[in-house]
């Protein structure tokens, strides 16, 4: 992976994170405070350090409205800061990073770093303020430990043992440019994360496009009046497709993808769930699948995120007279895979943020 693309990675996941953490406190610029709660949830090395010395999420936030208390204090102001509430980052827009926050990022890519989110961390907890180094005091964690596990991934053996996960939307080896595959980190259980995304009824919360699934599994095929059990693998829910957006303005939604159909393909408890969505009424159109794989980490759960737009049979013969054309797609394609994986680890985050 290039430094450009290692840096532009690492800058969208960060701004988007800290971006949502600013909303939920009713602000539009993202500051130095937010950049470091989107660092603690990141899913690259720099957050699993930060995790390591007990900067989760929740302490996170409370040391830095300690911080900004005492500051307030100190000019004799007794005052409660903005009242936390939902993410609406999503549903809003007019978002900057604050000049100093920008600052830090234009230096983490100077000749010479590398531009990650390792190199994002070095440079915030240099910043010159005291404001940072005083939230991790707060926590109860030390800045020079935190810099000093830092400098241990500059050791080749150390950066072996924790490989880094692969960049968002990366399409797999020798497979279609249509398939890709990401890692998140979820601040929260595991118990609680699988509970989220093995209940079809509560996929609306994680995935955007679906409005609604119904309560109950489609009957047996063959006939049978019995349904099949909720977690039996070819289960088939109906559902609706989202036709209005977050403001409640309405979404321009084709009738043949106003209905979808939501197949269980994999369910191995609290380890591993597979979702296929399918347009019955589109039988020609694309599939999307969605395998998530989960573990166990300091302060939440790993996810790993396989995602594929599957060709139906026709679809694949007609590829196959025009490879010229699926090259001069495949650019496209990515940048699809890449807009799916994203959305999808920021709705499976914000659920438990």
């Amino acid at each position: 992976m290039s430094k450009f693309t290692r840096s532009a990675d690492a800058s969208h996941r960060l701004s988007l994170a800290a971006m949502e953490e600013a909303s939920r406190v009713g602000l539009r610029t993202a500051d130095i405070e937010h950049l470091l709660l989107a660092l603690v949830i990141d899913r690259d090395r720099a957050g699993s350090v930060l995790r390591s010395h007990g900067l989760t999420l929740d302490a996170t936030r409370a040391g830095i409205a300690a911080q900004h208390a005492a500051h307030l204090a100190v000019i004799g102001v007794s005052a409660q800061g903005p009242e936390a509430g939902r993410i609406v980052f999503h549903e809003t827009d007019g978002y900057a990073w604050s000049d100093r926050a920008q600052r830090i990022f234009s230096s983490a890519n100077r000749r010479g770093r590398s531009g990650d989110a390792v190199a994002v961390l070095r440079e915030l907890l240099a910043e010159p303020s005291g404001f940072i180094e005083a939230v991790l005091t707060e926590v109860g964690a030390s800045r020079a430990a935190i810099e000093g596990d830092l400098a241990a991934l500059d050791d080749p053996a150390a950066r072996a043992a924790v490989p880094a996960p692969p960049t968002a939307g990366a399409a797999r080896r020798g497979t279609d440019p249509l398939a890709g595959t990401t890692e998140a980190f979820v601040p929260a259980p595991l118990a609680e994360v699988w509970a989220l995304l093995s209940d079809p009824a509560r996929m609306p919360e994680w995935q955007p496009s679906v409005a609604s699934v119904s309560a109950h599994p489609e009957p047996a095929a063959g006939g049978s009046a019995e349904p099949r059990a909720s977690d039996e693998r070819g289960t088939i829910w109906s559902a609706r497709a989202t036709t209005t957006r977050p403001d409640g303005s309405e979404l321009r939604v084709g009738e043949a993808f106003r209905r979808l159909r939501v197949e269980l393909l994999l369910h191995d408890p609290e380890r591993r769930i597979t979702w296929r969505l399918a347009f019955p009424d589109a039988p020609q159109a694309n599939t999307r699948a969605f395998d998530i794989r989960l573990a166990t980490e300091a302060g939440g759960t790993r996810l790993r995120i396989d995602f594929a737009w599957e060709r139906p049979a026709e679809g694949v013969r007609r590829r196959a007279l025009g490879p010229l054309l699926g090259v001069l797609l495949r650019p496209a394609h990515r940048l699809l895979v890449w807009v799916q994986l994203s959305q999808l680890v920021s709705s499976i985050s914000r659920v438990f943020r």
